[in-house]
């Protein structure tokens, strides 16, 4: 009887160490969650409901006003509405960035160059490990008008910069040259994970490469796809980068993000662009919410 005490005391012991470690480590996260995600939020939320000012050290509560200010007033709206649109016009890149590295992955696949496709995966992949703000150096100069190569290989003086819509495409063209690499990557993953009894099934019934593609590869990585999908429009709807370095501030590539910080940081309406990144955070939850919603019409699942 006193050994069996012994045993269970021992049992009872080592459980406890684990309940404390196990509450150890769970505790990290949730503290950071707590401190950098959670305080945030409602710090914003309390801030969108203020005229904030950092600078002037003022809380003048205003109560839904600064939300009524970004769609109704002439000072804020016309701008708030320009960099919707703007940012929902780039969003176009992530499907083009798709397709690009979905066409990059299947050339990859071919047998003609599969025995050097590890050179030509680092070469593509390089892009997406180069600093953004390089790459965004990088391609201002290879579309400024006046000694860009761009305009060079064109022979025609094309003002990018000036051309609200013609800026809007340097950024897509440019953002779907940076992120071809990863999705390429991702999307070899996917190919790679395909089971080669399907191919060899369709090698004897005698389907074409093109009708392997779209009826085995592509429908087979649709998850991949529909992750990157997520990834890629979330992503762009908090571009800041393209407007800032890029653009320069221009009107035709202001985002979201870039009127948050024009208003919250560089003319000290901390209240107005706490409410825009309020409806920047409830606009990616409806997308994404969305996304998941018609993801059972196109995406394989097992």
């Amino acid at each position: 009887m006193t050994a069996t005490r012994r045993h269970g005391s021992k049992k009872t012991d080592l459980h406890k160490s684990e309940r404390r470690t196990a509450r150890l480590f769970i505790a990290l996260p949730v503290t950071g969650f707590m401190i950098f995600t959670l305080f945030t939020l409602v710090a914003v939320f309390v801030f969108s409901m203020m005229d904030y000012n950092v600078f002037r050290e003022e809380y003048i509560f205003l109560g839904f006003q600064n939300f009524v200010d970004l769609f109704s007033s002439k000072i804020y709206s016309v701008a708030f509405f320009r960099a919707i649109g703007n940012t929902v016009f780039m969003l176009l890149g992530v499907p083009i960035g798709i397709a690009v590295g979905l066409a990059l992955a299947a050339l990859l696949q071919a047998k003609a160059i599969r025995r050097s496709n590890k050179l030509f995966q680092v070469l593509f992949y390089l892009p997406s490990v180069t600093s953004v703000v390089a790459i965004n150096l990088v391609f201002r100069y290879l579309f400024n008008p006046e000694y860009g190569l761009i305009n060079g290989i064109l022979g025609a003086t094309v003002p990018w910069y000036s051309n609200g819509w013609l800026i809007k495409i340097a950024i897509i063209i440019k953002n779907t040259w940076s992120g071809m690499g990863g999705t390429m990557i991702l999307c070899l993953a996917g190919m790679l994970a395909i089971p080669a009894s399907y191919y060899e099934a369709a090698d004897i019934d005698g389907a074409s490469a093109a009708r392997k593609f779209f009826k085995i590869t592509l429908p087979l990585i649709t998850p991949t796809m529909f992750y990157m999908l997520i990834t890629g429009v979330i992503g762009g709807l908090q571009s800041y980068a393209d407007a800032q370095v890029f653009a320069a501030g221009a009107p035709g590539a202001q985002t979201i993000v870039y009127f948050i910080w024009q208003y919250g940081i560089n003319t000290g309406k901390q209240g107005l662009a706490s409410a825009a990144s309020l409806i920047l955070a409830a606009f990616i939850m409806l997308i994404t919410f969305v996304q998941f919603k018609i993801s059972d019409k196109w995406v394989y699942e097992d």
